[in-house]
């Protein structure tokens, strides 16, 4: 994807959660309301976090990632769990740790091209949190919602652990040195079979 069509992305994206804030209190509620939404901001949210977690580790493990892939996705699942219990009884306010650490996501897709590796991720997740401290200043004067200094901080805190979880599902999908760049040369290239 071209480098300004990411940008554009990225800008609708935060068009939809800007555009969304006077509707918020009536989808909230919704939301809540419904079984599936229920069950998602309850136990649904730790069971797909969960989910994710495991399917990650198992990529780290098939590509031969890093220790620091591991530790960047522990360090994530420590944060999201230490969130989830932290925002238990305000289900709704959970949905600002996947909304901003997809917006960290995004984020990192515009500005990979000019700010590779870890400075790439962090950036993105400063970004990401600006945006949503921006959400929360704009919430200051619409009608019927009100500036939280929690939401800046859950926010924040989505965004910085979507920064983590992308580091290292980005290191599960580094190749790994080949044989055959390493020197060495597998049976099947040397012609031999294992049949």
């Amino acid at each position: 994807m071209p480098a300004r069509a990411r940008w554009l992305v990225l800008g609708a994206y935060v068009g939809v959660v800007y555009g969304t804030l006077p509707y918020g209190p009536v989808i909230g509620r919704s939301v809540v309301r419904s079984l599936l939404g229920g069950w998602l901001l309850g136990s649904g949210m730790g069971l797909i976090a969960a989910l994710s977690a495991a399917g990650i580790v198992a990529a780290l493990a098939r590509r031969g990632a890093p220790l620091g892939a591991y530790v960047a996705l522990g360090a994530a699942g420590a944060g999201y769990a230490l969130a989830l219990s932290w925002l238990r009884v305000q289900h709704l306010e959970r949905v600002h740790l996947p909304e901003y650490g997809v917006m960290t996501w995004l984020a990192w897709r515009a500005l990979a091209p000019h700010l590779p590796g870890v400075r790439g991720y962090a950036v993105a997740a400063a970004l990401a949190a600006a945006i949503g401290w921006g959400d929360e200043l704009l919430q200051a004067v619409t009608p019927g919602r009100y500036y939280d200094l929690r939401d800046v901080a859950a926010n924040a805190l989505g965004a910085v652990l979507g920064a983590l979880v992308l580091g290292a599902v980005r290191a599960a999908h580094r190749p790994r040195v080949s044989d055959e760049s390493s020197g060495r040369r597998s049976p099947q290239a040397a012609g031999s079979s294992s049949r």
